[in-house]
């Protein structure tokens, strides 16, 4: 057990020095594509979950439709803070 950690650490180390090594090398040309990349694709997901916060408004709304009609029906008290303030 002790020689798999030991083995995982010197991994550790080496992929850290070869991460470096190609970051020097290629003045981190590659590096900055990916960033780039990480970057369109957080754009991405910032427009799909406003969408998703749009939906859900839509949703939200929906609902508090439905209640309010369905208390006009029932004939039901107005809501439950009305009770709690009187």
């Amino acid at each position: 057990m002790i020689k798999l950690i030991v083995r995982l650490i010197f991994l550790a180390i080496v992929a850290g020095l070869i991460f470096i090594g190609v970051a020097i090398y290629s003045g981190g040309e590659k590096f900055r594509w990916f960033g780039k990349r990480v970057g369109q694709e957080s754009e991405k997901m910032g427009e799909k979950a406003d969408k998703i916060k749009q939906g859900s408004e839509k949703v939200i709304k929906g609902i508090e439709q439905t209640t309010e009609k369905m208390k006009e029906i029932t004939g039901s008290k107005e809501s439950k803070k009305d009770e709690k303030s009187d």
